[in-house]
């Protein structure tokens, strides 16, 4: 079960993070996504993407100057299938974002937001089509490009 998703740039910062079902503090929170993102900054190209971190098995891959990082709990997790999951949703965010960047995580965080809502939930992957994932993503940018807003505004 996945517990939490992180995506982090080469200096450490943390540019998207989502928990679920996870009680933990926002310090708690801090204290182990710092501890994470230096495990995983520090190690070697030619080093396994997979490591173990308290109770969490942590998979990570880094994409130019982004590292999208995924941890889960359970015996039961697939490395290589969250390998595979955090593929899927660079692929979807590069898809909706036309290449995604560091800046457009920073600037449209809601949408990132959103689109990791739409693939999980619970900490369970419910889905993986992208043109499923992002088709309410587009109805939204239809309908405030559409100048209906502007006609609320005039109330």
């Amino acid at each position: 079960m996945i517990r939490f998703v992180l995506m982090v740039n080469k200096l450490g910062q943390t540019r998207l993070c989502q928990y679920f079902g996870v009680a933990l503090s926002i310090e708690e929170r801090v204290v182990l996504e710092a501890e994470i993102i230096r495990k995983c900054i520090s190690r070697r190209v030619d080093q396994c993407a997979f490591l173990e971190h308290r109770t969490y098995k942590v998979v990570y891959r880094r994409y130019a100057s982004l590292y999208m990082i995924i941890g889960a709990e359970g015996e039961e997790e697939n490395e290589m299938a969250l390998l595979e999951f955090i593929h899927t949703v660079v692929e979807t965010l590069d898809k909706y974002f036309e290449n995604v960047c560091e800046l457009d995580i920073m600037m449209n965080i809601e949408k990132a937001h959103f689109i990791v809502d739409e693939m999980v939930m619970n900490g369970c992957i419910v889905e993986t089509n992208k043109s499923n994932i992002l088709a309410p993503l587009f109805a939204m940018d239809k309908m405030t490009n559409t100048g209906w807003t502007k006609s609320l505004k005039e109330f």
